[in-house]
């Protein structure tokens, strides 16, 4: 019986030691290091040196990011944004040189060399002003090269500016600079210029954009050792090309480069091997269907068979034709169809040596053939899909005379770049996720079984509760020896995911919704090492050209608020669409007031005029509601909104400036104390007022902050900055009684640069124990004749090393824990949590603190703030283009969930008053239970010799 009661207390003990975690770096801590959907024409595999056989697959995205992917397991190698930070809809070109492990990119004006194994940059050449790249290949070797030399590269750059020639240039490969370049004098505004690279002829073509020139193009064929030109000859067109970028030229790079081009409905196409004066016609097949679109493969390798492929996608079928090329009489003849399937297939042409193959992927299945017959050589099942394909890329390997091996990269239409060997998924990269441009955070899964039962309990009469609550003990009671025995497994054998279940149990469960700019809408389990949950395409809902301004989750639905005035109300648990409805009132920004018996919304047009959202559904603010706008010439204005909308005031910045944003508290910013306690025990009270907003206005050069009473507009605080960097964004954030920003100014005379943190803290007087104009009201009002009776505000400001891009504040459930100021680091590709202590605006300055005051925390005021590493939230990770950061409370005071969203992701947990509320990473559980152990049995021991003391004691007496 001892031992029973031993044992009993055991499981308890062991239940509560759950609650240990191992809060290492890249554990709670989770990022998506993304480079944005790849471009078809820059997609290959390529063997980064001539010493391996082993393949990377190497890529540039439409957001100019340059990357190397191990095909293994789809981690990235590295990458290099071409232009520093990530751009939307960028032309960007890539050269893979072959047996320099190199490859070369061309971005603006910049064309620029990489190792291809490590992404280091070896060398690059930048243009002169009023030109930017708009063709890259890689040119034919020279007769006196060495074999083992760098591949130059050819370059073509067309005018940015009205008057400037188009220029063909030859760069050499080992970084010496120009070689030679041929300037085109009559190039013309908004003619298509393009280059195409045979082994003996480099091919200018340029075609006018005027009508009566439409159907012809201009060929100018130069020697590709020294530039000069060596004939001319004009080639009929057609107007239509087949290229997305509106290019006439296939093959460049090939023995065959030619010219295709079609007219709608694609009857026909019009080919031209470039070096022969002869314009062929091939008839298309429409097989019974409307042709919408024809597309075109053709193998890069000089050695490869000059073969090529047409992909025709009718309105409800897609087949291809295959075509081989005589380059002796420069005709196209037809070699075989391929069949029209329902399904959406994507085609690509590899070559090994001479030989050239075609892969086909559909979405069942993936398809190998040869350039010579219509024979399959290899069929594949796919074991699973995603949408269905739009462009990929493969490399075929011949394992003996009849066997083959297909390794495909895939873009599918869900923004999923994926691996597939010979069927099988063996990887996949959600490239999607770098398009995100808003963020919501919501609930994960259904609402808690013993909550709900303790409603019904609170809304039934107090009989059929007791009957209800004694029903669910009992069944509890049934319940209780499967609960023992789970809890006795966990103790000998605990699950691979029981720690992590442990940290949802605590932290609670999240997912974050996010949206893109191509809209889609994905929600991430933020607990769970950001997982996608679900995904859902919106583009049949959205039209083109509307934005999402909002997203709301309130039980269960995600609403989500667009430009054109309509709204989305999806479910939040599998994305499915509950809901759509359209608006007549345009929003340029939207905000949500408290309103009977839900928050209402109200829309801001352009003019900065709020609107109530009358047009979805009756709204019922309440009144005394209070919304500051920017109007469009730049003034900041209030609005009183209720049943009616009111404007109240009016506040126009000094000239010169205009009001660009306003920062107002977070929605949830709880204030766990409303004084400051100093090291003498007198109280500091805090100036705290839901009602204030920070108002940004810029100049040209100079930057104003307005501090306002948002009820009256009355000015309660300026701050005036000289000398801003032009177009630095301006980060700024308010909380509590305290607000913060960040900019980076620039010196005329030395021409440096210094970026600034700005914190300024609030109190309702200067003097401890004094509540100022507050003391002695037991109601307070804006418009009462003290009411204008400004806060004590203590600045101070702090140089940084580098620039900031986004600032937001970490938050808990109760606010007892401190907070820390999130700031994003665009140079460093970081984010760093800086303690709100470092920023006290009242350390003190040019002495040491007192003793009081280091017993309230302060350190001595250094004007530069050391970035400590331990800050870093990223740590060694490199989180690209971040745009926004968001944070949210969890069940743990102690603990404060982080998500931050742009290009890359990145998410973790974190503790800014250490995890004072769970067991840290070094308890030790097993010591503690044989402490237990050996103290029960000490005690069992000794209590025979205590009993026997006590009863000789006794007999003493």
């Amino acid at each position: 019986m001892r031992w029973l009661g031993l044992f009993s207390v055991l499981p308890f003990i062991l239940t509560t030691t759950s609650a240990i975690f191992a809060d290492d770096a890249f554990h709670i801590d989770y990022s998506y290091a993304l480079l944005g959907e790849p471009q078809s024409h820059t997609t290959s595999f390529h063997r980064p040196h001539t010493s391996t056989n082993a393949s990377l697959l190497y890529t540039l995205s439409d957001k100019a990011i340059l990357g190397a992917v191990n095909p293994r397991d789809g981690s990235l190698l590295w990458r290099q944004p071409l232009a520093g930070q990530p751009v939307e809809n960028a032309t960007s070109f890539l050269v893979r040189s072959e047996g320099d492990g190199q490859v070369v990119s061309g971005h603006n004006r910049t064309v620029a060399c990489w190792d291809a194994l490590d992404g280091r940059l070896i060398w690059e050449y930048t243009l002169s002003e009023g030109h930017s790249i708009h063709g890259l290949q890689a040119a034919p070797a020279l007769e006196s090269s060495s074999t083992s030399g760098s591949q130059d590269v050819l370059v073509l750059t067309l005018p940015t500016t009205s008057g400037n020639p188009a220029i063909v240039l030859r760069v050499a490969g080992d970084g010496s600079g120009l070689k030679w370049e041929h300037v085109d004098s009559s190039h013309t505004d908004g003619s298509i210029a393009s280059i195409a690279v045979s082994p003996k002829h480099l091919y200018y073509i340029t075609k006018s954009h005027g009508l009566l020139a439409s159907s012809k193009a201009k060929v100018v064929t130069l020697d590709s050792t020294t530039g000069h030109e060596m004939e001319q000859a004009s080639v009929a067109l057609d107007s239509e090309a087949l290229r997305a970028d509106g290019d006439h030229v296939f093959g460049s790079g090939s023995s065959f480069p030619f010219l295709l081009s079609s007219e709608k409905p694609y009857k026909s196409v019009k080919f031209n091997l470039l070096g022969s004066s002869k314009v062929a016609t091939i008839a298309l097949d429409d097989k019974g269907d409307s042709i919408e679109r024809v597309t075109v493969h053709v193998p890069e390798s000089p050695a490869a068979t000059p073969h090529f492929l047409l992909h025709v996608q009718g309105k409800t079928r897609q087949w291809a034709e295959v075509f081989h090329v005589d380059v002796k009489s420069g005709e196209a003849t037809k070699a075989y169809s391929l069949p029209a399937t329902d399904e959406k297939s994507a085609f690509a042409a590899s070559s090994n040596d001479a030989s050239v193959y075609f892969t086909r992927v559909a979405e069942t299945e993936i398809l190998l053939y040869s350039s010579e017959s219509h024979g399959q050589l290899g069929r594949w099942r796919r074991t699973s899909t995603q949408g269905h394909p739009v462009h990929v890329a493969a490399e075929v390997v011949s394992r003996g005379k009849a066997t083959f091996a297909v390794r495909v990269a895939e873009l599918s239409s869900t923004g999923a770049w994926s691996l597939i060997r010979n069927g099988e998924v063996q990887w996949t990269r959600p490239e999607v996720l770098a398009y995100a441009t808003i963020a919501a955070w919501g609930e994960n899964g259904a609402s808690d079984p013993l909550a709900q039962e303790l409603d019904l309990e609170l809304s039934v009469n107090p009989l059929t509760a007791y009957v209800h609550r004694l029903k669910r003990h009992l069944l509890d009671l049934v319940h209780l020896p499967l609960y023992l025995q789970d809890i006795s497994k966990s103790i000998i054998q605990p699950s691979a995911g029981a720690d992590e279940d442990a940290r949802k149990d605590l932290v609670g469960s999240q997912r974050v919704i996010v949206g893109t700019s191509r809209n889609e809408l994905i929600a991430l389990d933020v607990t769970n090492g950001g997982v996608i949950m679900w995904q859902r395409d919106l583009s049949t809902q959205i039209p083109d050209g509307v934005e999402t301004k909002s997203i709301t989750v309130t039980d269960g639905r995600a609403t989500i608020y667009l430009s054109d005035g309509s709204l989305l109300v999806v479910s939040a648990a599998d994305g499915s669409v509950i809901e759509h409805q359209p608006g007549n009132i345009p929003v340029s920004d939207l905000v949500q007031i408290p309103g009977s018996p839900a928050h209402a919304i109200i829309k801001v047009d352009s003019a900065g005029t709020p609107h109530p959202a009358n047009d979805f559904a009756p709204s019922n603010p309440l009144e005394g509601n209070v919304v500051v706008t920017v109007s469009d010439d730049g003034q900041a204005v209030g609005w009183t909104i209720g049943q009616t909308v009111e404007k109240t005031w009016i506040l126009k910045p000094q000239t010169g400036f205009k009001v660009t944003s306003i920062v107002a508290r977070p929605e949830h910013d709880p204030v766990a104390s409303i004084g400051r306690v100093l090291g003498d025990r007198s109280v500091l009270y805090k100036y705290l007022s839901p009602n204030i907003a920070l108002l940004i206005a810029q100049s040209k050069t100079d930057l104003l902050l307005y501090l306002v009473d948002a009820v009256t507009g009355a000015i309660l605080h300026t701050s005036k900055h000289h000398g801003i960097l032009s177009g630095s964004p301006i980060p700024a954030v308010l909380s509590e009684n305290w607000f913060a920003y960040s900019f980076t100014s620039h010196d005329a005379a030395s021409s440096a640069l210094s970026t600034q943190i700005v914190v300024s803290e609030l109190y309702e007087s200067s003097a401890a124990n004094d509540r100022g104009a507050l003391a002695s009201r037991s109601n307070y009002s804006s418009f009462s004749p003290d009411a204008r009776t400004n806060p004590h505000v203590i600045s101070q400001a702090f140089t940084v090393a580098e620039p900031i891009s986004h600032l937001e504040v970490s938050q808990t459930a109760q606010g007892i824990t401190s907070r820390q100021l999130l700031a994003t680091l665009p140079n460093s590709n970081a984010i760093v949590g800086i303690p709100r202590e470092i920023l006290d605006a009242r350390r003190p300055v040019d002495r040491d603190p007192t003793a009081n005051e280091r017993e309230e925390g302060l350190m001595r005021y250094s004007p530069v703030l050391d970035l400590d590493p331990k800050w870093f939230l990223t740590h060694s990770r490199e989180v690209l283009g971040v745009q926004k950061v968001i944070s949210a409370p969890t069940l743990l005071e102690s603990t404060s969930l982080v998500f931050a969203f742009g290009h890359d992701m990145f998410g973790t947990q974190i503790t800014p008053s250490q995890a004072f509320d769970v067991l840290g990473k070094g308890f030790n559980k097993l010591s503690l239970m044989l402490t237990v152990v050996a103290l029960a049995v000490g005690v069992l021991a000794l209590r025979p010799l205590v009993r026997t003391k006590t009863v000789e004691g006794r007999w003493k007496q």
